[in-house]
C-alpha cells in the first residue's frame, strides 16, 4: 500500500525530568491515513510522547512539525483548533448529558466561545453529531445519558467526541484498557472506520488489538526507540522480544 504524506513529524524529541530521561531522542514521521501505534511497557515513554504531541507537556529538547508547521509550546487548545485531537486513557465524559448532546457540544467548542453560548443547536450540529455516534456504532444511544454507558461504550463516546472538533490527527491513550474482549474485538474494527476521516497515533498494550489495526508499530524502551516497521517486523526484532520476555506478554 502506498504510504501517505507525512502529516506530523518529530526530531530529536526528548522530555527529562532533572537527570532522568523520560524520551531520549526520539525521531517519528507519521504518515496521513495510518494507524500508528506505540508499544512498550509501562514506564517506556509512549504516553509522555502523546502529551507532547498534543501539548499537555512540552518537551526539553527537539521539534514537533505538524502539517508543514513547527508547533513550538503551542498549548493544547491551539492545536486542537490546528488539527490534532486528543482522547485520554481516563474518559472525559460529561455526566447527566446524553451521548448526543456530548458530542453536540464537542462540535460547537470547534468553533469557539460563540458555539458552546449559542441557546440552540443549529441543525448541521446535530447532523454532524449524530453521523459521529454512527461511526462509532452508538448511533442508538444517542438518547442515552453517558454515564450510563458501559465502559467500552463510553470509550467509543470519547472518539466520537475527540472527533466533533475535526482533528486531521487524533491521539488515542490505552484505548482498550478497560475494555471487555468483546469490546476490544469491536474497536478494531471501529479505528479502521475512523481512519478514513482522521490519522490516528495510539499507544496501546494489547497485542492482538495492535495487530489487528496498525498501519505502522512504533516500540519504546526506556524512553528510547528501539524498533519501527510493521506490527509483524516489529513483534519479530530481537530488542521487543528482550523487552516482552521481562514478564509482561503484552506491549
Amino acid at each position: 500500500m502506498k504510504e501517505g504524506a507525512v502529516l506530523l513529524t518529530t526530531r530529536g524529541l526528548s522530555k527529562s525530568y532533572g537527570p532522568f530521561k523520560a524520551v531520549d531522542d526520539v525521531d517519528l514521521d507519521i504518515h496521513e491515513h495510518d494507524i500508528h501505534v506505540f508499544i512498550g511497557p509501562n514506564g517506556a515513554g509512549k504516553s509522555t510522547v502523546l502529551n507532547m504531541l498534543g501539548g499537555q507537556i512540552l518537551p526539553t529538547t527537539g521539534e514537533i512539525v505538524f502539517n508543514g508547521k513547527p508547533l513550538g509550546t503551542s498549548t493544547p487548545s491551539w492545536r486542537a483548533r490546528a488539527g490534532i485531537g486528543r482522547s485520554f486513557q481516563l474518559t472525559s465524559i460529561i455526566p447527566g448529558f446524553t451521548c448526543l448532546e456530548n458530542v453536540v457540544l464537542a462540535v460547537q467548542a470547534h468553533r469557539g466561545l460563540f458555539g458552546l453560548l449559542r441557546l440552540h443547536s443549529q441543525k448541521e450540529d446535530v447532523a454532524h453529531a449524530t453521523e459521529l455516534l454512527a461511526l462509532v456504532d452508538l448511533e442508538k444511544a444517542s438518547e442515552v445519558p453517558a454515564e450510563l454507558l458501559s465502559h467500552g461504550q463510553q470509550r467509543q463516546l470519547e472518539i466520537a467526541v475527540a472527533l466533533g472538533g475535526k482533528p486531521r490527527l487524533l491521539l488515542l491513550d490505552e484505548p482498550s484498557s478497560g475494555m471487555s474482549a468483546h469490546e476490544r474485538a469491536g474497536l478494531g474494527d471501529l479505528l479502521k472506520r475512523v481512519v478514513n476521516t482522521a490519522t490516528v497515533v495510539m499507544a496501546e498494550h494489547d497485542v492482538h488489538v495492535v495487530r489487528s489495526v496498525a498501519s505502522r508499530v512504533t516500540a519504546f524502551a526506556e524512553g528510547k526507540k528501539i524498533a519501527e516497521g510493521s506490527a509483524d517486523d516489529v513483534f519479530e526484532s530481537a530488542d521487543v522480544k528482550r523487552v516482552f520476555l521481562r514478564g509482561r506478554r503484552d506491549a
